[in-house]
């Protein structure tokens, strides 16, 4: 529970999520201008928070494969655990995601 607390913690989690942030930051793109345009969504914020909670959670269950385990092998060195390491990478993809539609919506 201490490595919540350490600045490094959040480093390494940062480092871990940026591939999963792009990828994840063009899904948010698309599927906002695809809501807004197609589907009229009145509640795109929640729309998009839902499908990052499943992208994540699908990232996760990914990761109980053999070869993939192994990657976070330098991420367990420094302390950090599995589930913290996707919680806060979460945590970081949702910020950006709500700062983002709130931006948008300025407009």
């Amino acid at each position: 529970m201490n490595s919540i607390f350490n600045f490094r913690t959040y480093q390494l989690s940062f480092l871990f999520a940026k591939p999963y942030l792009w990828i994840s930051f063009m899904l948010t793109v698309f599927m906002l201008f695809s809501g807004k345009l197609i589907f009229k969504i009145s509640h795109p914020i929640i729309m998009v928070l839902s499908s990052k909670i499943l992208f994540y959670l699908g990232v996760f269950l990914f990761y109980f494969e053999i070869g993939l385990r192994k990657r976070l092998t330098f991420y367990q060195n420094f302390g950090v655990s599995k589930t913290v390491l996707f919680v806060l990478a979460l945590l970081f993809d949702i910020i950006i995601t709500t700062a983002f539609i709130n931006l948008i919506h300025l407009f």
